[in-house]
């Protein structure tokens, strides 16, 4: 009769914790992705305005309401992205702070999935011992009954 591994509710537990890290960091680097995205959107978005604008002063000119008015764009567009990029980085050090924990749990995880390992090979080791014993316990009758002649066909 085989023993069950008496930590697997800690292995258990442990697989919902490396489950659960796995889950935040994926949340995480989402997040990261996002915000990464809507930073390129106001670059474009930024570039694609100072092109109008540069189009615009070859072309036909600009008036000093245009040109005043494109100065603020730009200011606030700027100011748009200097907070996406704090943003981003706040964001990235937080996705940098979810994979170590997620490093660890897992780690933590594989410590008992190896104490289960071994546990489960002592098992077998000491299921053989118990088989090559009784293979020499029967063995051991066997001769003893040969010796007495007590053996059938020997």
């Amino acid at each position: 009769m085989a023993r069950r591994f008496p930590l697997e509710a800690v292995l258990r537990l442990r697989k919902l914790e490396e489950q659960n890290k796995m889950k935040e960091f994926a949340s995480f680097e989402r997040v990261r992705a996002r915000e990464t995205e809507q930073l390129h959107a106001l670059e474009r978005h930024l570039d694609d305005t100072r092109a109008e604008l540069a189009g615009r002063v070859l072309g036909e000119g600009l008036s000093s309401q245009q040109a005043q008015l494109y100065l603020v764009f730009f200011g606030a567009q700027t100011s748009r992205i200097r907070y996406q990029h704090d943003l981003l980085r706040k964001v990235e050090a937080e996705v940098r702070r979810k994979r170590v924990e997620m490093s660890l749990a897992m780690a933590r995880r594989k410590i008992y999935d190896r104490l289960r390992e071994r546990f489960l090979e002592e098992q077998e080791r000491e299921r053989g011992r118990r088989e090559s014993r009784q293979a020499d316990d029967i063995t051991s009758l066997r001769f003893v009954a040969r010796a007495q002649g007590r053996l059938a066909g020997a």
